[in-house]
């Protein structure tokens, strides 16, 4: 009975039995049997702790080794360190063997990816590096925005909206006030063509200006000034200088931005104090010219020096020769024989600045330009700067939808086309008289000719509303008596850029192929233009406009046919002289001349004469206006405008900066950072 219970009750205790029954072998491997079995269990059940590997995050987390978080815009680790949060694809080119030297690939039509080629940037920081490189050669700015266009004709708004946003998170929105473009932003421009690493490279995308990031940056300390001269004198140039400057800049550089970072900048607070000083000698001559010519030797003294620094702010040496230049044509009773206004544009060329320069590279690119174009109205003299390489985007059928209120682009525009429009008058001639044979050898003139004043119609129709006058009326209509309409514009880029306008229409009417200046159709044009710019001149307030309005005014002068308007001209002359302090008498009696009054001085004067008269010019200067007339006195820009000519500026102190390129070597983006 005993072992029958034992018996039952022995295999209620089996681990007893296998344990000491089992081999030790047997056991080990019994033991490591369930091991796997609870891995996979911790596997599924377990969250997985490991840190995942990031293939999306920014470059900057890349190159300081951290972990990004891939947020959009700006990730955690940029916005804690105040970095720049770059976005891209970063390429690794492992072999370095080439048989021919690099050069840029063009994109295919209808690619969606757009390629930054920095090699050149790279190569050119070594000895030779740069060299390597063939020139690259522009493109027309039609065909090249054709193309642009072209382009994007491929893209459907999904594509755009994508690529917009890709493009949006390689630059820190949170640094930098600017607006948020729309899909129609990209037709037909470079905008976004370019991203930059620090605000303020775009002003030198081939070299670094510290000046430049100072502008586009933010500081917690700002410098001012002690001197109550200093302090005088500064606040004369931003009242009274720099709005001159930026008749065509609706940011106002030269009056709002720049005064207040010169401080920092000895050459350029010295430039800009000489223009102060030399406009207050020239409306109190009890003020004297010494101030303006001490502080024009010192900066004049720093700027030779920085030209032979090779590691040079190109920036700087730029905007302080331009603010020279323009001290040398204000008038004065001693004049500096110094030539900035050449130095100032072949700083310009190095730079690289065109109209697809954003911010302060493109409004000093405007103000060379627009001066030398009215030097060439005046002397029939020959542009320097092909306008066929300023990169203005001239497809304007699509304005409305592209750029309808960039007003910058609209000014770049008006001003290609008066350069353009004054290139044909030089180059032709008119066909009247001439045989069959000889009218058809000048067809393409013709054609040429037809386009300029499509361009001037487009233009006209196509502004934003800001260039568009707010009221405009007829003689009729007013109890002034004038014979002029009154034309009435808000700001002062939009009076300019209507002058331009009426100029280059002007210049039309006169340089016909085949049509005589004398012709009815072309008379009416050059009167009915010439009264706008008259009308608009007569009721512009602006003091800032003063001097280049007269300019123009002179133009339209010669035009009018009828006593009565001629009579009333010669008042606005007046009025506008008491402004700038020059006398009219020379220049009236010049024009009484041209209209064949009886009581004028019997000699025969020129429009370019007038000019003289009037700016107290060396009169060797004169020459005929006439389209068929040979160029006038050599324009000192053909000879002098670029440091790779042989008659360069600053001859004894330049040196080649770091940073040497060739003009239009670059394409730059167009957003705005200050």
């Amino acid at each position: 009975m005993n072992l029958r219970n034992g018996a039952k009750a022995q295999p209620q205790s089996p681990n007893v039995s296998t344990r000491t029954s089992t081999p030790k072998s047997q056991a080990s491997d019994s033991q490591s049997t369930p091991r796997p079995r609870s891995r996979r269990k911790k596997s599924s059940d377990v969250p997985d702790t490991k840190a995942r590997r990031v293939r999306t995050g920014c470059l900057t987390c890349r190159q300081r080794h951290l972990k990004c978080d891939e947020a959009v815009g700006r990730c955690l680790n940029c916005r804690k360190s105040d970095r720049i949060c770059r976005r891209g694809v970063r390429l690794n080119f492992i072999d370095t063997q080439t048989v021919a030297p690099p050069h840029i690939i063009a994109r295919p039509p209808g690619s969606k990816v757009t390629f930054r080629d920095d090699s050149r940037l790279i190569a050119s920081l070594y000895v030779g590096g740069f060299e390597i490189y063939p020139p690259v050669q522009p493109e027309s700015p039609v065909q090249e925005n054709r193309q642009a266009h072209h382009d994007f004709d491929f893209m459907g708004d999904d594509d755009l909206t994508n690529l917009f946003q890709s493009v949006a998170h390689s630059f820190d929105p949170l640094s930098f006030d600017v607006p948020h473009p729309n899909a129609a932003d990209f037709v037909g421009t470079d905008t976004w063509h370019q991203s930059h690493l620090v605000p303020g490279d775009e002003l030198l995308p081939h070299g670094t200006s510290h000046f430049a990031r100072k502008l586009a940056g933010k500081h917690e300390y700002h410098a001012f000034l002690t001197d109550p001269e200093q302090v005088s004198l500064l606040r004369t140039f931003m009242e009274d200088v720099g709005p001159r400057m930026d008749i065509m800049d609706e940011m106002n550089h030269f009056s709002l931005i720049l005064p207040g970072f010169a401080i920092g900048e000895p050459i350029l607070l010295n430039a800009f104090l000489a223009c102060g000083a030399r406009h207050r000698s020239f409306v109190d001559p009890s003020y004297g010219d010494e101030k303006a010519a001490h502080y024009y030797d010192a900066a004049t003294r720093d700027l030779l020096n920085a030209i032979h620094d090779p590691n040079r702010d190109s920036v700087l040496c730029a905007t302080a020769a331009l603010a020279l230049g323009f001290s040398e044509t204000m008038q004065t009773r001693s004049r500096h024989n110094g030539d900035h206004n050449a130095g100032s544009r072949a700083l310009i060329r190095e730079c690289g600045w065109t109209a697809k320069t954003p911010g302060l590279g493109g409004a000093c690119f405007r103000i060379s330009v627009s001066a030398e174009l009215l030097n060439c109205m005046r002397y029939n003299w020959t542009l320097s700067w092909d306008p066929n390489t300023w990169g203005v985007n001239m497809d304007m059928d699509h304005s409305q939808a592209t750029s309808g209120g960039n007003q910058d682009l609209w000014h770049h525009r008006i001003l290609y086309i008066f350069a353009r429009v004054m290139t044909f008058q030089a180059s032709s001639r008119s066909s009247h008289g001439l045989s069959d044979d000889a009218a058809r050898a000048i067809q393409p003139n013709d054609q040429e000719w037809i386009t300029h004043n499509r361009w001037c119609e487009q233009w006209a129709k196509s502004i934003p509303r800001s260039l568009v006058p707010l009221g405009h009326l007829q003689p009729w209509q007013t109890s002034s008596n004038s014979v002029f309409p009154e034309v009435w514009l808000a700001n002062r880029s939009a009076i300019v850029s209507r002058l331009f306008y009426h100029a280059s229409r002007i210049l039309l009417a006169k340089s016909h192929p085949f049509q005589s200046e004398f012709d009815e159709n072309m008379r009416k044009m050059r009167r009915s233009h010439a009264h706008e710019m008259c009308g608009l001149i007569a009721h512009t307030t602006d003091q800032g406009v003063a001097d280049i309005s007269l300019c123009f005014l002179v133009l339209a002068a010669e035009c009018l046919d009828t006593r009565e308007a001629q009579e009333e001209v010669l008042g606005i002359f007046d009025t506008i002289t008491k402004v700038t302090g020059s006398s009219a008498e020379p220049i009236k009696n010049d024009l009484k001349q041209i209209w064949s009054w009886t009581d004028a001085h019997p000699h025969t004067v020129t429009p370019a004469q007038m000019h003289n008269h009037f700016y107290e010019l060396d009169p060797s200067l004169s020459v005929s206006n006439h389209p068929g007339s040979s160029p006038g006195p050599h324009n000192p820009l053909l000879t002098a405008g670029d440091f790779s000519l042989e008659n360069h500026p600053y001859q004894a102190y330049y040196v080649p900066p770091h940073h040497q390129h060739t003009l239009n070597q670059y394409h730059y983006g167009t957003f705005d950072l200050i």
